[in-house]
């Protein structure tokens, strides 16, 4: 499944079936997991950025907020989640920083050594055991001197420190050097974020 929703990608495929919300009258609500994501990468106005399981949108927001003269691409697999996020985002996907698809990561089509910045938040193939060709694909997709960024949240800190550790590992392997960073916020809950930087 590939397709792109309210975005410039020509492929629209399957999320025309998906129904379009009704706005919603209540206002966006930003979680501190989101907002402590976008400040930790610093976003900067002239990035081009790539999210990996955009959800409702809510950190496309933050990060097209930043953006001039750059770009955010986010992907979600689930149609409905698409859909509401380019809902969510109808402003800034108008205006040219950001675009919505719905699709699978590994098969959509995105130009190469292209983003400065690509990152996820709470995507447990990071943890779980992503695939080498993922893991290559997003390295090939990161522009020179670009980093990933993988965001999470647990509830205690032995929990936060075995995603980390696994992240870390995996990217490793893959030719990432990595650098953790760790916060927590009300009720012990522990964000975490390991930055990979690939060795050229």
């Amino acid at each position: 499944m590939s397709c792109s929703v309210l975005g410039r990608h020509p492929d629209v495929g399957d999320c025309e079936a998906v129904p379009r919300p009704q706005p919603s009258t209540r206002p966006a609500v930003v979680s501190p997991r989101q907002r402590w994501a976008v400040e930790t990468m610093a976003v900067a106005p002239d990035d081009q950025v790539l999210e990996i399981g955009c959800g409702r949108g809510t950190a496309v927001s933050l990060v097209a907020g930043r953006l001039t003269s750059g770009r955010i691409v986010a992907v979600d697999r689930s149609a409905a989640m698409a859909r509401l996020a380019a809902e969510r985002n109808e402003a800034h996907v108008n205006a040219g920083r950001a675009e919505i698809r719905c699709a699978e990561f590994e098969p959509a089509d995105y130009p190469p050594a292209h983003f400065t910045k690509i990152f996820a938040v709470n995507v447990s193939l990071f943890w779980l055991g992503a695939t080498t060709s993922q893991i290559d694909r997003m390295r090939g997709l990161l522009a020179p001197g670009g980093r990933l960024y993988v965001f999470g949240e647990r509830p205690t800190s032995v929990h936060a420190t075995a995603n980390a550790t696994a992240t870390e590992r995996l990217l490793a392997r893959h030719g990432f050097t990595t650098i953790t960073t760790t916060a927590t916020r009300g009720q012990g809950r522990v964000l975490t974020c390991v930055t990979g930087t690939p060795v050229r």
